[in-house]
């Protein structure tokens, strides 16, 4: 039988989720007394390569994306400090996890990838959608929200971000994350939500 402290080493090999403020009520010590866990540290980038936009067409519409990147150390991830903007069917960057359309008509987070691919944005040319859970370590769980650091990603995700993972337990859906509330959903994929963008180290 492994003892508490072996399971928290263990544990702390995952990352903090950030929250500080202790809610445990008589002997119960919560998330925010322990602050379990790898504290996130972030590199972040914004001359040279990373410095200026690059254009991120699908279906005629333009995002004039920011280069500005950030490097997560602790998961070896690179983000783009950024969501998608200014595309999809209200122009507001929300965007359809199903492709609809075909050829220049194509619309949804898997045509803006690959449009931000070939524009290769910020130098790289092989961006992807996050899984749910490379999606969910950029929570920041202290109250008032969820947003991601304030520092590495200064224009905060308040909307529902998709993740590239699809729903277990239906197929239809798949897993995205609300930043201003820190909850997990699984909306359809035909819904329109924004998009982050995320590379292997």
């Amino acid at each position: 039988m492994q003892t508490i402290g072996q399971v928290f080493r263990k544990m702390a090999y995952l990352l903090k989720t950030g929250q500080t403020t202790s809610y445990g009520s008589g002997s119960g010590v919560d998330d925010g007394g322990y602050e379990i866990g790898i504290a996130k540290r972030y590199t972040v980038l914004t001359t040279g390569q990373y410095s200026g936009t690059t254009n991120i067409t699908v279906n005629g519409k333009t995002d004039a994306h920011s280069n500005a990147c950030v490097e997560d150390i602790e998961t070896r991830l690179m983000w783009s400090r950024t969501v998608s903007a200014s595309v999809g069917p209200t122009s507001t960057g929300a965007l359809p996890w199903t492709t609809t359309g075909s050829g220049g008509t194509a619309e949804g987070i898997f045509p803006y990838v690959a449009a931000a691919n070939s524009a290769a944005l910020a130098g790289h040319s092989d961006w992807r959608i996050p899984n749910d859970l490379e999606l969910q370590s950029l929570r920041e769980m202290e109250a008032p929200n969820a947003n991601p650091d304030s520092t590495a990603f200064p224009t905060g995700w308040t909307g529902t971000v998709w993740s590239s993972t699809t729903q277990p337990n239906n197929t239809a859906n798949a897993m995205a994350t609300l930043f201003s509330s820190g909850t997990n959903g699984s909306p359809v994929k035909t819904t329109a939500n924004f998009c982050a963008l995320c590379r292997s180290l």
